[in-house]
């Protein structure tokens, strides 16, 4: 019973991989990126607008800011569109009644996997924010508040359980680091060293283009699995004894990775040090949740069958590798497209 228990567990395990593979050109690395619609108020109900919308391989989402009806918005004739965004500049004119309990809408947002970030001058000098959400596409005017924590820790949370290359190298890194406290130093390593690459990059002190970037972050995919077979068969290498380092080294790569998603939005100067912040804590969050579910996981199994298929494992390695395969030349593709 417990065998048979077992092999359903790892041939359930196997086909979600599989399943994460085949669907991997539409879920792919850092698919998540918000827009920034930003407005000015310059005179009393007229506003200077900038709406920023992510590209991605060529591609811009078919969404557009839509007013209160007693609003007018007129988009400037000239579009900028750079290799990550396409900017939109134009004058929002409302009348007497002004915006007040208007909403912002977001039409065709909840079809994207996209958020949008909202930031709003007023002309007494205060700044409310928002952020409109996929699955709730409008913002009240008048509930737009403050720094929004909480939308901001959501968004990198988001970002995190979305980018399947960051989750399968720290599945890797669960793979080759024995025990619980070595796995803990292991992953504090990864976290420490992407986040000081994420936060040199979002303040402009490194600049790197994303392609390259990503393509760099693949193939350390592909190297960890390959890792992880290799120990698997009883060798060691220097990382065997120091796999916290192996990890800061590679966290150095994944944090420019992850600064792709906020350098996208052009946050103004003075608010990118609280949502770096924010959207960090929500991608740690992210990931503690993500190796927890793993760990969840192999403790039930193991008290189900009073084993480890010690086949899941090799199974799971040649699994990421081949992922990692599969975006190490997409990406790759990417740099001469």
């Amino acid at each position: 019973m417990k065998n048979n228990v077992s092999k359903l567990i790892t041939a359930v395990l196997v086909l979600i991989g599989y399943c994460a593979l085949l669907h991997t050109p539409a879920v792919s690395a850092h698919e998540i990126r918000p827009s920034f619609l930003s407005m000015e108020e310059t005179t009393e109900n007229q506003f200077s607008v900038l709406w920023k919308r992510p590209v991605k391989k060529g591609t811009v989402p078919d969404i557009n800011p839509v007013f209160p009806s007693n609003c007018q918005l007129a988009f400037n004739t000239f579009v900028e569109i750079t290799a990550s965004a396409k900017i939109q500049r134009g004058t929002l004119t409302c009348n007497d009644k002004g915006m007040g309990q208007g909403v912002i809408r977001i039409p065709g947002l909840e079809t994207t996997l996209i958020d949008v970030l909202v930031r709003i001058q007023l002309l007494n000098g205060d700044t409310v924010q928002g952020v409109i959400k996929r699955d709730n596409p409008s913002l009240i005017f008048d509930q737009a508040q403050g720094v929004p924590i909480g939308d901001y820790i959501v968004l990198g949370f988001e970002h995190i359980l979305g980018g399947i290359d960051h989750l399968m190298f720290v599945l890797a890194l669960m793979l080759i680091v024995p025990g619980m406290w070595a796995l803990l130093k292991t992953i504090t390593a990864f976290t420490l060293a992407h986040s000081i690459t994420l936060g040199l990059a979002t303040l402009g002190v490194v600049n790197l283009p994303a392609p390259p970037v990503e393509a760099c972050i693949a193939l350390s995919i592909i190297l960890m699995a390959a890792h992880a077979l290799y120990l698997k068969k009883g060798n060691t290498t220097w990382s065997s004894n120091k796999p916290w380092l192996m990890a800061f080294l590679f966290g150095l790569l994944h944090g420019l990775g992850f600064a792709g998603a906020l350098n996208e939005v052009g946050l103004p100067e003075g608010d990118i040090p609280l949502a770096l912040l924010l959207f960090n804590v929500g991608i740690e969050l992210g990931q503690i949740a993500f190796v927890l579910f793993i760990v969840f996981c192999a403790v039930l199994m193991k008290r189900l069958t009073n084993t480890q298929p010690r086949a899941l494992s090799t199974v799971t390695a040649y699994g990421i590798g081949s992922m990692g395969v599969f975006w190490f030349i997409q990406n790759s593709l990417g740099i001469f497209v």
